[in-house]
């Protein structure tokens, strides 16, 4: 790493003689004031993450308002998403684009779907829970392997 950043620094300094070298032998105006450096990409990345740790897009405005309705009215709003779909998924066939904004439905509504666990719950899955622990009564590659083989508890 340390032999790229100074081949890196030795092309830049040759590059920076050369501008000096056309600069001093085609100009005879006023010398410019040097331009500001960019700041490296990976602050940008980091920043960009950083934006993203703010941004919630399932607690947005219309998302909760469809919840706190759906608490109240369930069968209503249902109803009502159904029928804003059906517009939609109509306007889109209209406009040529109907499969793809069945597909990107298809998608948020797996997205919205998967909800969220509670305090103290555990996932099916064991490598989501805290020390990987199983759920009881689950079957896994040890036990079918020693039922298979009839091997001892």
């Amino acid at each position: 790493m340390e032999k790229t950043r100074a081949e890196l620094e030795a092309y830049r300094q040759r590059k920076r003689e050369e501008a000096a070298a056309i600069a001093a032998t085609t100009s005879n105006t006023v010398e410019e004031e040097p331009k500001p450096r960019r700041q490296e990409p990976d602050r940008w990345i980091a920043y960009a993450y950083h934006l993203l740790d703010l941004v919630d897009p399932l607690d947005a405005w219309p998302l909760r308002k469809w919840r706190s309705t759906y608490d109240g009215f369930p069968s209503a709003t249902l109803a009502a998403t159904a029928l804003i779909y059906l517009i939609g998924q109509i306007y889109f066939v209209w406009i040529e684009f109907g499969a793809v904004f069945f597909v990107f439905s298809c998608l948020t509504g797996i997205c919205l779907g998967l909800g969220s666990k509670r305090q103290g719950e555990v996932s099916a899955y064991s490598v989501f829970n805290s020390n990987c622990e199983r759920l009881l009564g689950s079957m896994t590659a040890e036990h079918f392997e020693r039922d298979m083989l009839h091997r001892k508890k």
